[in-house]
């Protein structure tokens, strides 16, 4: 529950304060006062999204404080799991800055504004005027009859039950569509494949080759230039070889008189060994030269096949190779691909039998609970003062197009709320044939509906704090004091906020504050008091009377509080 809002430099607020009590608790004040303002502060602890517009003119921030006692065993439980502390007391502060750095707080501890979010709908509901034009449209309507039949835990059942069976069907829909568009690639994969397997490509082949169709450019050349250096070494008469090898001989002998000799000697002998080295790799270089008709034709050709395939694939060898194998592991996946659908359409087929047996159950208790819903709904309504009112809940069935997925068995759809499409009809008067809302509601009777089914759908303690902006909207009179009446009993369960412009359902108040707008020193700011017994019985009366306020009005203001 709601103890204390406090709000600072928000739109034309400078600072208020509100303590609030169980019960029914109501906001009065002129049109334009900042009683709507007020609420809409209150969203923002609630999770709402805020801009720097709403920012004081002249501030640098706006803050929103609310304290709640209470706190439900679910909140107190997310709490807990977000690690923050679990109290049956809960301070949530809102900072939004114009600088763009907003804070949230909860309990003096920096939170998210997502868990803020998540947690704000189970603390506070704000019933807004635009909310009862929810009721026209029928999507809304299921869940309402979902709440009515304490049906939510089944239906988040059934949501879960229909996201696991479409994933299934988009998996394997994709996996047929790849598959289709693979097979009608596979030939050209294939054939890509095979012609570079058949290339038989290595990553340096391109290099060997040209250096290899090099020396057969220079074959001759090569050839003569080792032939001449193996006779200049070992082959003709006057050979180095033979002839350092006769001196080295008689220079070894002059060593053994001359001992200095030997340095010599022994470079001698090294150069004599590494002669007879060169003129090995000539020999060697001489035998690897060839003139074998063709080779250098050969050759070319297997380059132009190699430049060819580059040209093709637009890489060099080794992105060939590469586009080589992730072409071979798409034809792969082609195949698993092949194998993998009858097995997701196995899981297709267990996920929608399962979905259609939570649906199936699902809609029976949505039958039984449809009855009900409308004798409970009847019964609201004529307190509201609408005794001939005529409700019905209409099951409707879905029709099949042809792009839908194959979720229709018999006749109906599957959808993530099941098999049931439900839309309310009504008829507000006698010997006429229920319609439904949108077609003829007025703005009073929606107003009236939704009140009804707030009564009938939420439980007691499950959002401890409901808010109600206008609910009167649009009706007067008697209908007013009903509607109070009605808004009393559901405060009976719940602690309600409601900003009403109706003496009414002001007469009502368990507690009663007065907004009001005023002017100091060239600013307006919205102010907010606590009534006592003789302030309401003045509020009440101005707004019986306007702006003349006589006896008479007076003493019919202090009867509305006392009977309330």
């Amino acid at each position: 529950m709601l103890r204390e809002l406090r709000i600072k430099n928000f739109a034309v607020i400078d600072e208020v304060a509100l303590e609030l009590s169980p019960g029914l608790n109501v906001l009065t004040g002129e049109t334009g006062a900042g009683k709507s303002i007020i609420l809409n502060a209150l969203g923002l602890v609630s999770g709402n999204r805020v801009s720097a517009d709403v920012i004081r003119h002249n501030q640098d921030e706006a803050s929103v404080e609310a304290l709640f006692d209470d706190v439900p065993s679910p909140v107190r439980q997310r709490l807990q799991d977000a690690g923050f502390a679990a109290d049956h007391e809960l301070i949530i502060k809102r900072i939004i800055s114009r600088s763009g750095k907003n804070r949230v707080y909860l309990s003096g501890s920096l939170c998210q504004l997502g868990l803020l979010s998540e947690l704000g709908g189970s603390l506070v509901h704000i019933y807004g005027q635009h909310e009862h034009h929810t009721l026209l449209e029928p999507e809304s309507h299921i869940r309402l009859l979902d709440g009515f039949a304490g049906l939510g835990e089944q239906a988040g059942e059934m949501n879960d039950k229909f996201r696991v069976l479409a994933a299934t069907w988009e998996s394997l829909q994709r996996t047929r569509e790849l598959t289709e568009k693979r097979k009608r690639e596979k030939g050209f994969l294939q054939t890509q494949t095979e012609e570079i397997a058949n290339a038989r490509l290595r990553a340096e082949e391109e290099e060997e080759l040209e250096a290899k169709k090099n020396i057969l450019l220079h074959a001759e050349k090569l050839y003569q230039t080792c032939l001449e250096g193996e006779e200049l070494l070992y082959e003709g008469e006057s050979a180095l070889i033979s002839r350092l090898g006769r001196y080295g001989n008689k220079l070894r002998e002059m060593a053994h008189i001359d001992t200095g000799l030997q340095a010599a000697v022994d470079l001698v002998v090294a150069a004599l060994a590494n002669l007879e080295e060169a003129n090995r790799e000539l020999r060697r270089s001489s035998e690897r030269v060839h003139f074998e008709p063709g080779a250098l034709e050969q050759l070319e050709d297997r380059l132009a096949e190699i430049h060819r395939l580059k040209r093709k694939y637009n890489g060099t060898i080794a992105e060939i190779l590469e586009m080589h194998a992730a072409m071979e592991a798409e034809l792969q996946a082609l195949d698993r691909g092949e194998e993998e659908i009858p097995t997701l359409e196995r899981a297709f087929e267990t996920a929608r039998q399962l979905a259609w047996e939570v649906a199936g159950s699902l809609s029976q208790e949505r039958r039984g609970a449809a009855k009900r819903f409308k004798k409970e709904m009847e019964k609201e309504l004529k307190d509201l003062g609408m005794p001939d009112t005529h409700f019905e809940v209409r099951f409707l069935e879905a029709m099949e197009r042809e792009d839908d997925p194959p979720f229709f068995i018999g006749g109906k759809r599957l959808g993530e709320w099941g098999l049931d499409q439900v839309e309310f009809h009504f008829s507000p008067n006698p010997g006429e044939p229920p319609k439904p809302l949108a077609k003829i509601a007025s703005g009073g009777e929606l107003s009236r509906l939704m009140l009804a089914i707030k009564a009938l759908v939420l439980a007691p303690g499950e959002i401890p704090t409901l808010l109600f902006d206008e609910v009167d909207a649009g009706i007067g009179g008697g209908v007013a004091e009903i509607v109070g009446k009605k808004l009393k009993q559901v405060a009976s369960a719940h602690q309600v906020l409601c900003v009403t412009h109706l003496p009414q359902i002001a007469a009502l108040a368990d507690s009663h504050h007065a907004v009001r707008k005023e002017v100091s020193k060239g600013r307006t700011a919205t102010r907010v008091m606590r009534l006592n017994a003789k302030e309401r019985v003045d509020e009440i009366a101005r707004m019986l009377g306007g702006l003349k306020i006589t006896d008479k009005t007076r003493r019919h203001a202090e009867e509305m509080v006392r009977g309330k």
